[in-house]
């Protein structure tokens, strides 16, 4: 009985003395076998365009329209309001103010060109 206690003793203490490595060596094997590097890179994030306002260049064109200015395609996003065309002399001035009122606080980006 005493001999299979002791064998039995013995045997943890060989196991758990087995599995207890000094840490020097687990570093080293870790150091000498870790080959593998990964890099992480960061992709910018796409900016996105601008959504149209079909309400917004309804608005502006209606009002362009009913004030008698014709020859105007006008482009409405959710920042601004493009105007691009040939407009009659004298009514250049008036297209932009139209545009800003019905825009409702966009930016006007005028791109017309005054008839001679």
């Amino acid at each position: 009985m005493k001999i299979k206690l002791l064998t039995v003793l013995s045997l943890a203490a060989f196991l758990c003395l087995g599995g207890c490595r000094s840490t020097s060596n687990t570093n080293a094997n870790l150091v000498t076998t870790n080959t593998n590097t990964t890099v992480t890179t960061t992709t910018p994030m796409a900016t996105m365009a601008p959504a149209a306002d079909a309400v917004t260049q309804t608005n502006v064109e209606s009002a362009l329209t009913k004030a008698g200015i014709t020859g105007i395609m006008v482009d409405a996003t959710t920042t601004e309001i493009t105007l691009r065309g040939s407009v009659a002399k004298g009514k250049l001035a008036e297209a932009v103010r139209i545009a800003n009122e019905r825009g409702g606080g966009k930016r006007v980006n005028n791109q017309l060109v005054e008839a001679k």
